[in-house]
């Protein structure tokens, strides 16, 4: 059986106030291609599926299409658990029903998990949970949130039968690599968990981390299909497993709009944006400051231009303090404001606004 790891799709983000979701329809057309292609049959998405526990329409209206291509055009069994972006309560709304239609939703761990049996493998969905659940859940205390997972896998391996072993989880395993876009990620280490809990599965599918990685032969992070920070624009994919031989391997996914970092001096920044119309860009140039009239003039030459930072004289890179296409947005005294902040490094005195009040006013009067 071919299944297919992907997970952290984050429906509805924005990058730097930008709007992610055509880039992530995108990435789902070629997602459907490698169903086609691989002829899978059960695809897994190990939680974040949405960016906001409160996902707006557009993001939802765009993974109920999702699920229509996989479960019914594609035929597919599609299995989903909850991350910590998504409501775990929204996310399981009718999955009595749903899973007649071959979509299976593990919203909210209340109970031991059960296996889904589909083919040659027993699917454990295990969604995003707090150490607090799973000690109500085994009535049992825990000292660790490492003690409580050790406690649900060791259930999970009881149930062990002929058919293969295949754990979804939305978690943070130790020794995996953290990314920039890679926010509450229980980076204090309280919530991490080690590999060893996961001995004698056959394969751990998991998200939450936005690299592809694996943790070991049979543990792995699919990783987001897009990349969601500049620091992070490098190849995604998702991750196909045979069941049958346990191969595993990567497919590649191609951004709408790649993301790139341009970085040096005015004069060479200028000459290669003719080279980047097409993607995402973040600008950091090293001999000047910024100035709003080099904003307007580098979005009139850059229809991507996300983030523009310049370099300071002792090495720290300056952030305009207002996202680009923000700009527009703002109110004369809001852009004044920040200006003045950032041309000057200082913030505008009650006095200087009052002459640019005044200066305004006198200019209305003559028009």
């Amino acid at each position: 059986m071919k299944i297919l790891h992907t997970s952290d799709w984050h429906l509805g983000i924005q990058l730097h106030r930008h709007s992610l979701l055509e880039d992530q329809r995108y990435m789902l057309q070629q997602l459907y291609q490698i169903v086609v292609q691989e002829a899978i049959d059960v695809v897994l998405i190990c939680g974040d599926i949405y960016d906001t526990t409160l996902a707006s329409k557009d993001a939802i209206i765009l993974f109920d299409e999702a699920m229509k291509m996989l479960c019914k055009t594609l035929k597919c069994q599609v299995i989903v658990i909850a991350g910590n972006h998504d409501s775990h309560v929204r996310l399981s709304a009718m999955q009595e029903l749903l899973r007649e239609q071959g979509l299976h939703l593990f919203g909210l761990l209340q109970e031991s998990p059960k296996p889904l049996t589909i083919g040659d493998v027993d699917f454990y969905g295990v969604p995003f949970v707090h150490k607090d659940t799973l000690s109500r859940i085994y009535d049992q205390s825990f000292t660790t949130y490492e003690d409580a997972f050790d406690r649900l896998m060791e259930d999970i391996r009881a149930h062990k039968a002929t058919r293969r072993q295949i754990v979804l989880a939305h978690a943070f395993v130790s020794g995996a690599t953290i990314g920039e876009s890679d926010r509450l990620a229980m980076v204090g280490g309280a919530d991490r968990i080690g590999c060893e809990v996961f001995h004698d599965l056959d394969y751990v599918a998991l998200g939450h981390l936005h690299k592809a990685q694996s943790c070991s032969d049979h543990i792995r992070y699919s990783g987001s299909p897009i990349a969601y920070a500049f620091s992070e624009a490098k190849e995604k994919s998702v991750t196909v497993l045979d069941s049958d031989t346990m191969e595993i391997k990567m497919m590649p996914l191609v951004p709408l709009h790649p993301l790139v970092t341009l970085e040096g001096n005015y004069e060479d920044v200028i000459e290669a944006l003719s080279q980047h119309q097409n993607d995402y860009v973040k600008i950091i140039l090293k001999d000047q400051g910024i100035q709003y009239e080099l904003l307007e003039f580098l979005r009139e030459r850059c229809p991507y231009l996300l983030t523009l930072q310049a370099w300071q004289e002792d090495g720290r890179t300056e952030s305009l303090s207002v996202p680009v296409n923000e700009l527009d947005q703002l109110k004369d005294e809001e852009i004044l404001t920040r200006f003045f902040h950032d041309y000057h490094g200082r913030d505008i005195s009650d006095e200087e606004l009052k002459w640019f009040r005044e200066a305004k006013e006198g200019m209305m009067s003559c028009e």
